[in-house]
Protein backbone atom coordinates (compact mmCIF):
# COMPACT_ATOMS: atom_id res chain seq x y z
CA UNK A 1 0.00 0.00 0.00
CA UNK A 2 2.59 2.45 1.05
CA UNK A 3 4.05 1.69 -2.19
CA UNK A 4 1.45 2.56 -4.32
CA UNK A 5 0.68 5.52 -2.52
CA UNK A 6 4.59 6.46 -3.38
CA UNK A 7 4.03 5.49 -7.05
CA UNK A 8 0.87 8.00 -7.14
CA UNK A 9 2.39 10.98 -5.73
CA UNK A 10 5.56 10.42 -7.85
CA UNK A 11 3.27 10.59 -11.34
CA UNK A 12 1.70 13.73 -9.72
CA UNK A 13 5.02 15.05 -9.11
CA UNK A 14 6.03 14.58 -12.57
CA UNK A 15 2.64 15.62 -14.16
CA UNK A 16 3.16 18.87 -12.41
CA UNK A 17 6.44 19.39 -13.19
CA UNK A 18 5.70 19.01 -16.89
CA UNK A 19 3.04 21.83 -16.47
CA UNK A 20 5.15 24.19 -14.99
CA UNK A 21 7.68 23.59 -18.02
CA UNK A 22 5.24 24.01 -20.82
CA UNK A 23 4.37 27.40 -22.27
CA UNK A 24 1.81 29.23 -21.21
CA UNK A 25 -1.56 29.81 -24.31
CA UNK A 26 -1.89 33.15 -25.08
CA UNK A 27 -5.81 34.50 -25.42
CA UNK A 28 -6.84 37.97 -25.35
CA UNK A 29 -10.45 39.50 -27.17
CA UNK A 30 -10.09 41.27 -30.50
CA UNK A 31 -12.14 44.64 -28.52
CA UNK A 32 -12.36 45.89 -25.45
CA UNK A 33 -15.77 46.75 -25.43
CA UNK A 34 -18.64 45.14 -26.54
CA UNK A 35 -22.74 45.61 -26.86
CA UNK A 36 -25.21 42.57 -25.24
CA UNK A 37 -25.54 40.12 -28.29
CA UNK A 38 -22.85 41.60 -30.24
CA UNK A 39 -20.07 39.09 -31.65
CA UNK A 40 -16.43 39.04 -30.17
CA UNK A 41 -13.73 37.61 -31.18
CA UNK A 42 -11.71 35.76 -28.76
CA UNK A 43 -8.15 34.70 -29.99
CA UNK A 44 -6.22 31.94 -28.57
CA UNK A 45 -2.44 31.13 -29.65
CA UNK A 46 -0.55 28.30 -28.02
CA UNK A 47 3.59 27.36 -28.66
CA UNK A 48 5.05 24.20 -27.57
CA UNK A 49 7.34 21.80 -29.15
CA UNK A 50 7.06 19.89 -32.21
CA UNK A 51 6.82 17.08 -30.35
CA UNK A 52 4.02 17.55 -27.77
CA UNK A 53 0.74 17.08 -29.06
CA UNK A 54 -1.69 19.83 -28.20
CA UNK A 55 -5.76 20.31 -28.14
CA UNK A 56 -7.23 23.60 -27.93
CA UNK A 57 -11.07 23.61 -26.57
CA UNK A 58 -13.98 22.86 -29.28
CA UNK A 59 -17.90 23.98 -28.74
CA UNK A 60 -18.50 21.54 -25.95
CA UNK A 61 -16.35 23.52 -23.71
CA UNK A 62 -18.37 26.18 -21.14
CA UNK A 63 -17.46 29.49 -22.40
CA UNK A 64 -19.63 31.57 -19.46
CA UNK A 65 -20.42 34.25 -18.99
CA UNK A 66 -20.15 33.77 -23.02
CA UNK A 67 -21.77 31.86 -25.49
CA UNK A 68 -20.47 29.61 -28.78
CA UNK A 69 -21.22 30.86 -31.65
CA UNK A 70 -18.63 29.52 -34.14
CA UNK A 71 -14.93 28.78 -34.37
CA UNK A 72 -12.30 29.25 -37.37
CA UNK A 73 -9.64 27.09 -36.44
CA UNK A 74 -6.02 27.15 -38.53
CA UNK A 75 -3.51 24.27 -39.07
CA UNK A 76 -0.91 23.60 -36.81
CA UNK A 77 2.63 26.15 -38.26
CA UNK A 78 5.76 24.60 -37.46
CA UNK A 79 9.58 26.10 -37.39
CA UNK A 80 11.91 25.31 -36.06
CA UNK A 81 11.29 22.69 -33.88
CA UNK A 82 8.49 24.56 -32.70
CA UNK A 83 4.80 24.44 -33.38
CA UNK A 84 2.07 26.97 -33.36
CA UNK A 85 -1.87 26.15 -32.78
CA UNK A 86 -4.35 28.98 -32.67
CA UNK A 87 -8.18 29.41 -33.26
CA UNK A 88 -10.46 32.41 -33.56
CA UNK A 89 -13.86 31.81 -31.28
CA UNK A 90 -16.82 33.68 -31.95
CA UNK A 91 -18.73 34.48 -28.70
CA UNK A 92 -21.49 36.87 -27.34
CA UNK A 93 -22.78 37.65 -24.08
CA UNK A 94 -26.34 38.57 -22.65
CA UNK A 95 -25.13 39.24 -18.91
CA UNK A 96 -25.23 42.74 -17.67
CA UNK A 97 -22.05 42.49 -15.96
CA UNK A 98 -20.18 45.71 -16.95
CA UNK A 99 -16.61 43.13 -16.62
CA UNK A 100 -16.75 39.98 -17.87
CA UNK A 101 -13.23 37.73 -18.05
CA UNK A 102 -12.97 34.61 -20.24
CA UNK A 103 -9.43 32.45 -20.13
CA UNK A 104 -9.83 29.68 -22.51
CA UNK A 105 -7.11 26.52 -21.86
CA UNK A 106 -4.82 24.03 -23.79
CA UNK A 107 -5.10 20.32 -23.29
CA UNK A 108 -1.83 18.62 -23.93
CA UNK A 109 -1.40 15.18 -24.38
CA UNK A 110 1.74 13.54 -22.17
CA UNK A 111 1.40 9.85 -21.98
CA UNK A 112 -1.73 8.69 -20.77
CA UNK A 113 -2.47 11.73 -19.01
CA UNK A 114 -4.07 15.40 -20.72
CA UNK A 115 -2.23 18.43 -18.30
CA UNK A 116 -4.55 21.73 -18.93
CA UNK A 117 -2.88 25.18 -19.16
CA UNK A 118 -4.97 28.31 -18.81
CA UNK A 119 -4.05 31.62 -20.90
CA UNK A 120 -4.12 34.51 -18.48
CA UNK A 121 -8.01 36.15 -18.04
CA UNK A 122 -8.88 38.76 -20.28
CA UNK A 123 -11.52 41.20 -19.86
CA UNK A 124 -13.94 43.34 -21.86
CA UNK A 125 -16.34 45.58 -20.94
CA UNK A 126 -20.11 45.57 -21.62
CA UNK A 127 -21.52 48.90 -22.78
CA UNK A 128 -24.81 49.99 -20.28
CA UNK A 129 -27.05 51.23 -22.84
CA UNK A 130 -30.03 51.99 -20.24
CA UNK A 131 -28.07 54.16 -17.18
CA UNK A 132 -31.41 54.61 -15.53
CA UNK A 133 -34.66 52.47 -14.99
CA UNK A 134 -37.54 54.11 -13.70
CA UNK A 135 -40.42 52.86 -12.29
CA UNK A 136 -42.98 51.63 -13.02
CA UNK A 137 -41.45 51.10 -16.32
CA UNK A 138 -43.16 52.69 -19.36
CA UNK A 139 -44.56 50.38 -22.08
CA UNK A 140 -44.22 51.84 -25.68
CA UNK A 141 -46.93 50.84 -27.74
CA UNK A 142 -47.40 50.98 -31.53
CA UNK A 143 -50.77 49.70 -32.98
CA UNK A 144 -49.98 50.78 -37.02
CA UNK A 145 -50.72 48.35 -38.87
CA UNK A 146 -47.91 47.08 -41.41
CA UNK A 147 -49.13 46.31 -45.11
CA UNK A 148 -47.45 42.50 -45.26
CA UNK A 149 -47.41 41.18 -49.20
CA UNK A 150 -49.38 38.41 -49.88
CA UNK A 151 -47.91 35.15 -50.08
CA UNK A 152 -49.45 32.68 -53.03
CA UNK A 153 -50.68 29.48 -51.09
CA UNK A 154 -49.40 26.81 -52.95
CA UNK A 155 -50.22 23.80 -50.86
CA UNK A 156 -53.65 25.12 -51.52
CA UNK A 157 -53.69 25.42 -54.74
CA UNK A 158 -51.87 21.81 -55.08
CA UNK A 159 -55.00 20.24 -52.71
CA UNK A 160 -57.38 21.95 -55.78
CA UNK A 161 -55.41 20.14 -58.13
CA UNK A 162 -55.67 17.30 -56.77
CA UNK A 163 -58.79 17.25 -55.67
CA UNK A 164 -59.35 18.21 -59.48
CA UNK A 165 -58.04 15.42 -60.56
CA UNK A 166 -59.26 12.84 -58.82
CA UNK A 167 -62.66 14.58 -59.50
CA UNK A 168 -62.44 14.06 -63.11
CA UNK A 169 -61.06 10.92 -62.93
CA UNK A 170 -64.31 9.46 -61.13
CA UNK A 171 -66.11 11.02 -63.61
CA UNK A 172 -64.42 9.64 -66.40
CA UNK A 173 -64.26 6.13 -64.44
CA UNK A 174 -68.27 6.29 -64.52
CA UNK A 175 -69.28 8.49 -67.70
CA UNK A 176 -66.49 7.77 -69.94
CA UNK A 177 -67.79 5.31 -72.44
CA UNK A 178 -70.96 7.50 -72.41
CA UNK A 179 -69.01 10.65 -73.11
CA UNK A 180 -67.07 8.54 -75.74
CA UNK A 181 -70.09 7.51 -77.40
CA UNK A 182 -71.91 11.03 -77.18
CA UNK A 183 -69.28 12.52 -78.86
CA UNK A 184 -68.55 10.08 -81.72
CA UNK A 185 -72.38 10.38 -81.96
CA UNK A 186 -72.13 14.38 -82.48
CA UNK A 187 -68.91 13.98 -85.27
CA UNK A 188 -71.34 11.47 -86.93
CA UNK A 189 -74.16 13.74 -87.40
CA UNK A 190 -72.44 16.70 -88.40
CA UNK A 191 -70.59 14.72 -91.04
CA UNK A 192 -73.88 13.19 -92.36
CA UNK A 193 -75.26 17.30 -92.40
CA UNK A 194 -72.07 18.25 -94.30
CA UNK A 195 -72.00 15.48 -96.58
CA UNK A 196 -76.20 16.10 -97.15
CA UNK A 197 -75.59 19.97 -97.47
CA UNK A 198 -72.99 19.42 -100.47
CA UNK A 199 -74.45 16.70 -101.78
CA UNK A 200 -77.66 18.55 -102.27
CA UNK A 201 -76.02 21.18 -103.71
CA UNK A 202 -74.54 18.94 -106.29
CA UNK A 203 -77.49 17.59 -107.16
CA UNK A 204 -79.71 21.06 -107.87
CA UNK A 205 -76.36 22.11 -109.90
CA UNK A 206 -77.45 18.70 -112.30
CA UNK A 207 -80.28 18.78 -112.35
CA UNK A 208 -80.60 22.56 -114.04
CA UNK A 209 -77.28 22.56 -116.06
CA UNK A 210 -77.25 18.49 -116.95
CA UNK A 211 -73.67 18.94 -116.27
CA UNK A 212 -71.73 15.93 -116.07
CA UNK A 213 -69.41 17.73 -113.52
CA UNK A 214 -71.85 18.26 -110.57
CA UNK A 215 -72.87 14.80 -111.04
CA UNK A 216 -68.60 13.11 -110.73
CA UNK A 217 -68.45 15.88 -107.89
CA UNK A 218 -71.63 14.12 -106.32
CA UNK A 219 -70.45 10.68 -106.96
CA UNK A 220 -66.75 11.44 -105.37
CA UNK A 221 -68.42 13.09 -102.34
CA UNK A 222 -70.83 10.28 -101.77
CA UNK A 223 -67.58 7.83 -102.01
CA UNK A 224 -65.47 9.90 -99.65
CA UNK A 225 -68.12 10.52 -97.23
CA UNK A 226 -68.50 6.33 -96.82
CA UNK A 227 -65.37 6.26 -96.86
CA UNK A 228 -64.58 8.39 -93.62
CA UNK A 229 -67.97 6.34 -92.13
CA UNK A 230 -66.89 2.92 -92.81
CA UNK A 231 -63.20 3.36 -92.17
CA UNK A 232 -61.88 2.14 -95.33
CA UNK A 233 -60.84 3.20 -98.87
CA UNK A 234 -63.82 3.26 -100.94
CA UNK A 235 -62.73 6.14 -102.62
CA UNK A 236 -59.92 4.30 -104.17
CA UNK A 237 -62.53 1.57 -105.10
CA UNK A 238 -63.67 0.40 -108.24
CA UNK A 239 -67.54 0.46 -109.09
CA UNK A 240 -67.32 -3.27 -109.26
CA UNK A 241 -65.29 -3.21 -105.59
CA UNK A 242 -67.63 -1.02 -104.43
CA UNK A 243 -70.57 -3.33 -104.98
CA UNK A 244 -68.89 -6.51 -103.96
CA UNK A 245 -67.87 -4.06 -100.61
CA UNK A 246 -71.66 -4.00 -100.22
CA UNK A 247 -72.97 -7.78 -100.88
CA UNK A 248 -74.13 -6.96 -104.56
CA UNK A 249 -76.75 -4.54 -103.41
CA UNK A 250 -78.66 -4.60 -106.51
CA UNK A 251 -79.58 -0.31 -105.70
CA UNK A 252 -75.61 0.72 -105.49
CA UNK A 253 -74.82 -1.31 -108.44
CA UNK A 254 -78.03 0.45 -110.22
CA UNK A 255 -77.16 3.67 -109.41
CA UNK A 256 -73.47 3.88 -110.10
CA UNK A 257 -73.37 2.20 -113.07
CA UNK A 258 -75.84 4.88 -114.45
CA UNK A 259 -74.01 7.29 -112.79
CA UNK A 260 -70.63 5.98 -114.84
CA UNK A 261 -72.62 5.76 -118.06
CA UNK A 262 -73.59 9.43 -117.78
CA UNK A 263 -70.26 10.74 -116.98
CA UNK A 264 -67.92 8.41 -118.99
CA UNK A 265 -70.48 8.28 -122.27
CA UNK A 266 -69.34 9.70 -125.10
CA UNK A 267 -72.93 11.91 -125.46
CA UNK A 268 -73.65 14.74 -122.93
CA UNK A 269 -74.94 13.54 -119.86
CA UNK A 270 -78.62 14.84 -119.58
CA UNK A 271 -80.47 15.28 -116.55
CA UNK A 272 -83.27 12.89 -117.55
CA UNK A 273 -85.37 10.78 -114.76
CA UNK A 274 -82.97 8.26 -114.86
CA UNK A 275 -79.86 10.01 -113.79
CA UNK A 276 -81.56 11.81 -111.06
CA UNK A 277 -83.06 8.58 -109.82
CA UNK A 278 -79.29 7.63 -109.53
CA UNK A 279 -78.10 10.25 -107.64
CA UNK A 280 -81.35 10.20 -104.99
CA UNK A 281 -80.37 6.37 -104.83
CA UNK A 282 -76.82 7.35 -103.92
CA UNK A 283 -78.02 9.92 -101.22
CA UNK A 284 -80.16 6.83 -99.66
CA UNK A 285 -77.80 4.73 -99.46
CA UNK A 286 -75.54 6.90 -97.71
CA UNK A 287 -78.39 8.00 -95.23
CA UNK A 288 -79.10 4.44 -94.19
CA UNK A 289 -75.47 3.58 -93.98
CA UNK A 290 -75.45 6.52 -91.80
CA UNK A 291 -77.78 5.30 -89.73
CA UNK A 292 -76.69 1.95 -89.05
CA UNK A 293 -73.07 3.26 -87.88
CA UNK A 294 -75.57 5.48 -85.51
CA UNK A 295 -77.15 2.03 -83.77
CA UNK A 296 -73.81 0.75 -83.55
CA UNK A 297 -72.05 3.36 -81.36
CA UNK A 298 -75.74 3.76 -79.40
CA UNK A 299 -75.03 -0.13 -78.72
CA UNK A 300 -71.71 -0.33 -77.88
CA UNK A 301 -70.63 -1.84 -74.70
CA UNK A 302 -68.31 -0.64 -72.33
CA UNK A 303 -64.80 -1.88 -72.30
Amino acid sequence: MRNLTLVILLLLLQVTVYGQQAKKPVGSFAQDTAKLGQLLQYNLVHQHAATQEVILPDSNYNFTPFEFVSKTYFPTATKAGISTDSAIYTLRTFETEQQQQLALPVYILHDSDTIQIFADSDAVTVQQLVRQVQEPLKVKDNTALVTVAERFNWPLLLLYIVAGLVFISLVWFIFGQAIIRKYKLYRLRKDHLYFGSRYNSHLDRFVKSGSSQSMEKAVSLWKNYLTKLERSAINSFTTKEIVEYYNDDEDVNNALRTCDRAIYGSAAAEADTETKQALSMLRRFAKNRYKTQREIIKNAKAA
